[in-house]
This record gives C-alpha cells, sequence and structure tokens, in this order.
C-alpha cells in the first residue's frame, strides 16, 4: 500500500510542484503518530525533491530560493521543537478553511498573475514553515509564493523543488537530533521513496500536455482540495 501511496504523492507533486505530503499525510497517519508522520513524509520528499531538483537545474534561480528559506528554517525549528507538546487539530482545521478562501480567490477573483505584496509574502513562508513543522504539509502557500515570483513553468517548478530540498534536508536532520525520526521508520520511507520516484517520472511525460494556464488553476483546485481534506480529516 505504502508504494501505491508513493505513486500518487509523486504524480501529483511532479504536475503540481507539491502535494505529496498532503498524500502522504492522508495515510500515514493510520499507521504512525501525527509528528511521527510528518517525520516520515519529509524524509521521503528528500528523494523526491532531489530527483526533481536535478530535473529542473537550468532553471533554478538561486536568489529567489535563499530569500524566504532563512525565515521558513527558523520558524520550523520552532515549530518541530513544540510539536510534541501541542494538540493541532484546531490548527490544522484553520489551515484548511484559509487554503479554501485562497484558492477561490485566485480561481475566481486574480484574473492574472500578480507580484506578491511584502507582507503577504511573509505571512506565506511565516504559516507555511508552522503547517511543516506539525504536519511535513508546507508546500500551499510556498506555491504561491513561488508562483509569483518566476516567470515560467519550469523555473517555478526548479525553485520550489530546490527550496524544498533545503527545508527536508535541515528539518530531518533536526528530528532524527530530536528523536522524532527513528530506524523503525526506514522500511516505509524506501518504500514511499520508490513509489515517488515513478509517479514523479509518469509526472514529467504528462507535464508537456499542459499549458502554463491550466496548469495554473490545476493547482488552485488542489490547493482548495487540501484545504477541504484539512478541514474533514
Amino acid at each position: 500500500m505504502g508504494l501505491f501511496v508513493g505513486l500518487g504523492a509523486g504524480l501529483l507533486q511532479g504536475m503540481t510542484g507539491f502535494g505529496a505530503g498532503i498524500i502522504l499525510m492522508l495515510y500515514l497517519p493510520m499507521l504512525y503518530t501525527v509528528t511521527g508522520s510528518a517525520a516520515i513524509t519529509g524524509a521521503i520528499s528528500i528523494v523526491l525533491s532531489s530527483f526533481m531538483v536535478f530535473q529542473y537545474r537550468h532553471f533554478i534561480e538561486f536568489k529567489k530560493v535563499i530569500k524566504p528559506t532563512f525565515l521558513y528554517m527558523i520558524v520550523c525549528t520552532l515549530t518541530i521543537m513544540i510539536s510534541s507538546r501541542i494538540s493541532t487539530s484546531y490548527l490544522k482545521k484553520g489551515l484548511g478553511v484559509f487554503l479554501i478562501l485562497l484558492a477561490c480567490y485566485y480561481l475566481f477573483f486574480s484574473k492574472n498573475k500578480q507580484e506578491m505584496k511584502k507582507t503577504v509574502a511573509y505571512f506565506c513562508i511565516i504559516l507555511s514553515a508552522i503547517c511543516d513543522g506539525f504536519f511535513g504539509i508546507g508546500g500551499p502557500l510556498m506555491v504561491v509564493y513561488f508562483m509569483s515570483k518566476t516567470k515560467s513553468q519550469e523555473e517555478y517548478l526548479g525553485c520550489l523543488q530546490m527550496f524544498f530540498l533545503i527545508n527536508c534536508i535541515y528539518n530531518t536532520l533536526l528530528r532524527i537530533y530530536r528523536g522524532i525520526l527513528v530506524v523503525d521508520y526506514l522500511p516505509m520511507i524506501l518504500l514511499g521513496a520508490i513509489g515517488i520516484i515513478l509517479g514523479s517520472l509518469i509526472a514529467k511525460r504528462l507535464l508537456k500536455y499542459i499549458d502554463e494556464d491550466k496548469m495554473r488553476k490545476f493547482i488552485y483546485i488542489v490547493i482548495g482540495i487540501s484545504g477541504l481534506i484539512n478541514v474533514i480529516i
């Protein structure tokens, strides 16, 4: 089952640049704790992000990646350190509502790609880091951030995955240090990693058939669905 879940996660992230964490976190909490599931998700995501960074390495603008990384790391560090001591159920539902509203705004009210204001950008980075620390799901808001900062589909995917790779490595090392990620999780990590690479390879073949405008709409629909899932579950 873990292999097929990883396949679906890789397919979604390969198409949209995010979503692997959402798919994995629907399945893993049935087997592990929420914090343990987030740790496994982060470790699996290193494999996928590394693979996608290699695929889109020629399109990465490192200045656009480094700027939000430091703030993200600081907030993630604090969140991971307190994650095992805080009830996150209300936060998760609040995140879900916010993602639904965000998706509706970009689908129905925002007609053009717009440069994100500085205060909104900081808000996206901080909230995304909090969600990553608690749930291993930091993608949706960083997607909105990088879509406003990049000029093409390839640059967007390259910059986003480079950002995820840096932070997934850092967060995984921190979770190992904190005793959250343990050796017992290794079989699931390996199984998920195999599935996620296969899904990513399939996604790359499909991507060339989708234009940028349709891709953008698809991404916002996925953000809305992820919000709905967070509210319901």
